[in-house]
């Protein structure tokens, strides 16, 4: 199996055309900013565009894991990847519902695909930092005063 990476982005969402196999990514994400976590992030998007590099049909799995800054390595999913004989390219995106993010600090996502016998044929990189951000009060604006007449 020979895919090679064309394409990889982290974002808040992306979607496919189903006729033109064109490939949206919305929002990309490089930090996220919050006053204390942990928060949720309401849809949290991986999107892959991978070429096949040789003639044959191309079968293994892809892996998601999520590499946190407290040194702790998670599988978040696994699933299986089929790009029959006669399909040169391939788009997936991975949409994450809800995404819980507990530390600030360096987070890398490595989504890697490997082969039947389970040997990795290669991998996307996707990292984002969370940044504790002040927060700014929220309220009423300051009302304006009008003119003083004598």
């Amino acid at each position: 199996m020979a895919l090679k990476l064309q394409f990889a982005s982290l974002s808040l969402g992306a979607a496919v055309d189903q006729q033109t196999g064109s490939l949206s990514v919305f929002d990309v994400v490089e930090e996220l900013r919050a006053p204390q976590l942990p928060i949720h992030v309401q849809s949290l998007v991986i999107s892959l565009a991978l070429e096949k590099t040789t003639p044959e049909a191309a079968d293994g799995k892809i892996l998601i894991h999520l590499l946190t800054p407290d040194g702790k390595q998670n599988i978040l999913g696994q699933g299986e990847l089929s790009v029959p004989r006669d399909q040169k390219r391939m788009k997936a995106v991975f949409r994450f519902g809800g995404f819980p993010v507990y530390h600030f600090g360096s987070h890398r996502f490595v989504v890697s695909w490997v082969n039947t016998a389970g040997q990795k044929q290669g991998e996307a990189i996707l990292d984002f930092e969370a940044i504790q951000a002040t927060q700014v009060a929220q309220g009423a604006a300051p009302s304006e005063t009008p003119p003083m007449s004598h």
